[in-house]
Parts: C-alpha cells; sequence; structure tokens
C-alpha cells in the first residue's frame, strides 16, 4: 500500500524568509564539515516529517536527521526534492543524516548481520529518493544502537524491548561484541563504496569502540543522550570522545527521552539565564550544548520553536552561567546510552578496558 504524503508547498517567501546566517559546521575526523545543529524527525509520520524538515530548511536548518527505524524517511526524502526544485538549492546544500537499527533489533535480522546492514543501507537510500530526486549518497550514517543478537531476543522488537535493555548488555556480551565488528564492515563498505561520506554510531560505550578493534575507518561521530542535568562529562564519554577523536551529537538535549526532568526548561536555573538574555529556556539548554562543541540534533513540530533553535550564534553564555550549567545534577539518573553503560572508573582505568 502506497502511502500519500501531503506537505505545504515551499513558496517564494518561504525561501526568501530563510535566516540568512545557518549553525556553524563542526569538522569531523576525515575532513567533511557537519553543521552544528540539525532538525530531528522521530515519532514524526511522513506527513509531519516533510512538514517539518521544509520548516526546518526554511528557517535557516541545512542538517536533517532521520532513521531508518523511525518509518518516514520517504516522507523526508518528499520534502528535499520539494525544496531542490523550489528554493534553487542543490543536494549539496543540506546535509542528510540517517541511521539503521542495531543487528537484532527492530526488524533487523540476527543471524547476518553485514548483508542485513547493507540491504537497510541502501533501502534508506531508496526511500529518501521515491519523491524523485535521487539522493544517491547519505551525508552521514549512524548504527543507531548497539546489536542485541542474543538467542533470546526477539529481533522484531524495539530496543527498549530487547533482551539487552534491562541489563545494557548491547556490547558487554560477547555474542553482541561480535555483531559490533560485523555490521561495522557493512558501513565501512559503504562509505568505502561512496554511498555515505561519513559514518559513525549512536548510543555507543566505550566497550563498543572496543568491541570494533583495528578497524581501517573509525567512527566520526557519535550520537548519544546529553542534556543539562546530566553533568558537565557523563560516564565520562565526552572526554573519550576527545580522546578518540570523533564528534559528540546530542539526542533529547530538552531532557524528553530520558526521565523528563521538568528543570531544563522551567527550572530556576534555566529560566534565570534565559531571562539575562531574552532567549527562551530551551535555547539555553541548547546553547549550553554547542558553547560545548556537541552537535545538536533538536526537533519540533512548530515553526517558531524550530526558529529559536538555530538562533544559538550571536549570543553567548557567560563563564559563570557556563559553570553553573555544568554543575546542575537534576537529571543523574539519565545516561547517554540506554542498551550499555560505562559505569564510575577508577582513578587512572583506562576507558577502554571496559567490556
Amino acid at each position: 500500500m502506497t502511502a500519500t504524503i501531503f506537505v505545504t508547498t515551499v513558496t517564494a517567501s518561504m525561501v526568501a524568509a530563510v535566516v540568512g546566517a545557518s549553525a556553524p559546521n563542526v569538522r569531523l575526523s576525515n575532513g567533511v564539515e557537519m553543521p552544528l545543529v540539525s532538525v530531528g524527525t522521530w515519532l514524526y509520520n511522513d506527513t509531519a516529517a516533510a512538514q517539518t524538515v521544509l520548516d526546518g530548511l526554511s528557517v535557516g536548518f541545512t542538517h536533517i536527521d532521520t532513521a531508518f527505524d523511525y518509518g518516514n524517511q520517504k516522507g523526508v526524502g518528499k520534502a528535499l526534492s520539494q525544496w531542490y526544485q523550489t528554493s534553487g538549492k542543490k543536494r549539496e546544500d543540506v546535509f542528510v543524516t540517517t541511521k539503521v537499527p542495531g543487528c537484532g533489533i527492530q526488524g533487523l535480522g540476527r543471524d547476518d548481520c553485514y548483508n542485513n546492514t547493507m540491504q537497510l543501507i541502501n533501502e534508506d537510500i531508496e526511500q529518501m529518493s521515491a519523491a524523485g530526486s535521487p539522493l544517491k549518497y547519505l551525508d552521514l550514517l549512524l548504527i543507531h544502537f548497539p546489536p542485541c543478537v542474543v538467542a533470546e531476543n526477539d529481533p522484531t522488537q524495539g530496543p527498549q524491548a530487547s533482551a539487552c535493555f534491562a541489563k545494557k548488555t548491547g556490547c558487554s556480551d560477547p555474542r553482541n561484541c561480535a555483531a559490533v565488528r560485523d555490521q561495522w564492515r557493512a558501513v565501512e563498505d559503504a562509505y568505502s563504496n561512496k554511498l555515505v561520506r561519513a559514518v559513525g554510531v549512536s548510543n555507543y560505550c566505550s566497550a563498543c569502540f572496543a568491541c570494533l578493534g583495528e578497524t581501517s575507518v573509525r567512527p566520526m561521530v557519535n550520537q548519544v543522550q546529553l542534556h543539562i542535568g546530566m553533568g558537565p562529562d557523563p560516564q565520562g564519554f565526552l572526554s573519550f570522545a576527545k580522546k578518540e577523536g570523533f564528534v559528540m551529537q546530542a539526542w533529547s538535549p530538552l531532557g524528553n527521552g530520558g526521565h523528563g526532568n521538568p528543570e531544563i526548561l522551567s527550572g530556576n536555573l534555566t529560566m534565570g539565564i534565559a531571562k539575562a538574555h531574552g532567549k527562551s529556556t530551551a535555547q539555553v539548554a541548547l546553547k549550553w550544548l554547542v558553547s560545548r562543541g556537541t552537535a545538536v540534533a533538536t526537533k519540533s513540530s512548530s515553526l517558531e520553536h524550530l526558529k529559536e533553535d538555530i538562533d544559538l550564534f550571536d549570543w553567548e553564555l557567560s563563564a559563570d552561567e557556563m559553570k553553573a550549567l555544568d554543575s546542575a545534577n537534576f537529571a543523574m539518573q539519565d545516561t547517554p546510552s540506554f542498551l550499555c553503560d560505562d559505569k564510575p572508573l577508577a582513578a587512572g582505568l583506562d576507558l577502554l578496558t571496559i567490556v
């Protein structure tokens, strides 16, 4: 059954209204320039995703974030096709990120991790090309989360329903560790064959990187849960990223993906800082992340909120404000990944020894 995707027509006035200064870029380890802030499409159907993409592009976003398991890549492709035709922009003017599930989860079979992953990578491109504008390549491909290939796991279920979720064994179980290597080989081959310009992971702990072993291509991005209240360096993830030379990217930058602590959007700390700058608390939360060099995947179905989300780069937080936000600890129960864990380390212990 073919779904019909209805989106608002992009008008000349919408194109003319695009913000003059979009988000700056961050350079990945292979030299690819990635816009620091992306507009996300999680939980949106094709129609809603298409509208959000068009709205985001109209206010200055140049980076779109989707995933195979979001089920809305055709809608994203529809919006991109319409944008290219109406705005005069070219394929290289929009940075497109998508993801494939970890093996054994969300319908990706566990028995042939390499070939199943290659099939989904090609399907990612096909789905976003279905509207008539061939995508030809992805700008960034991420493995969405660690695998769960243990026999007791039902591969049709999502990550939170997997057998690896409760104990966060996505990379500590040897069977899953082997699947990490198999799946990364597929990503490496997609990169070598120029299907993707850059590659990375999401929700990967240091143990997952240890599973990779020696590889010809290393992850260039790790997209994990990061937001105010988790501390300045949750579980050492940021320190590890610096050591390994990849870019950290935050999903759930407003805390919606965690335990939903209201302090980010309505607490005294963020409200006071927001008032001092004439900004919203959401902007303070996003500004804190980008000020620390962390890329951000944000999302909203509101055009006004999208305008705020990209309005981060002509004002600065003071050193005292950054220190106060770094010290906030109201969301320490939230962790960067939901399928693996980096426990607090003893002094001098190398992160890569955690398995």
